[in-house]
């Protein structure tokens, strides 16, 4: 099947397993907080645990791949877990401030010092597990160059940092905090697409 067109359907299909799925009842799609930025960035930057699960899509010039994932976030310390169809493709990252182990559903296990060397030798592409820290609770990585757009509520709605256009299609409401739940992702040689069926923290 042509790449263009097993991405639009894999789009489709994701777009309408998030829509249909339901939020637990301290999770919701609206929000009443308007709150200044500067309140919202010391909120989210104080939230270092949490766990979600989601599903995440990339589309490559050559290829497109999907799969389920799980984040949880202790402090410095996190797992990410993707889980492609099947079984297939299926991965865990597991790290720290100093070091990253990737094992691999065919039993390898390599190790550096951060995880975007790990998955481009792994899988040829570099996804920014270190910036997707902040980017996926909404925040601008600290000390780095970015342009934002804000929307009533004072959340972001579109981020341009190192040389990614992050896109903020849609917010959930956890605990009183605003969350992003569905985001793209582009740059020169990479769209990623992550849904957030999932918070807690």
């Amino acid at each position: 099947m042509h790449t263009y067109l097993r991405w639009t359907l894999l789009v489709t299909c994701l777009s309408g397993l998030v829509s249909c799925a339901s939020l637990s009842p301290k999770q919701k799609q609206t929000t009443d907080q308007a709150i200044s930025w500067e309140n919202r960035v010391d909120i989210l930057s104080n939230m270092q645990n949490w766990d979600l699960k989601g599903l995440i899509a990339i589309r490559t010039r050559q290829d497109a791949w999907s799969a389920n994932w799980q984040w949880h976030q202790n402090q410095k310390d996190y797992t990410i877990a993707l889980f492609g169809p099947m079984g297939s493709h299926s991965m865990q990252l597991t790290g720290s401030a100093h070091s990253v182990l990737l094992e691999t559903s065919d039993g390898k296990k390599l190790k550096s010092t951060n995880p975007e060397t790990l998955l481009e030798q792994q899988l040829g592409w570099h996804l920014p597990v270190s910036s997707l820290y902040y980017w996926v609770r909404g925040l601008p990585v600290p000390n780095f160059p970015a342009q934002k757009q804000l929307d009533a509520f004072n959340r972001i709605t579109v981020l341009t940092q190192q040389n990614w256009r992050i896109e903020y299609l849609r917010y959930s409401t956890v605990n009183h905090t605003d969350l992003p739940n569905k985001m793209i992702l582009n740059n020169a040689a990479l769209n990623v697409k992550i849904l957030i069926n999932q918070w807690q923290f």
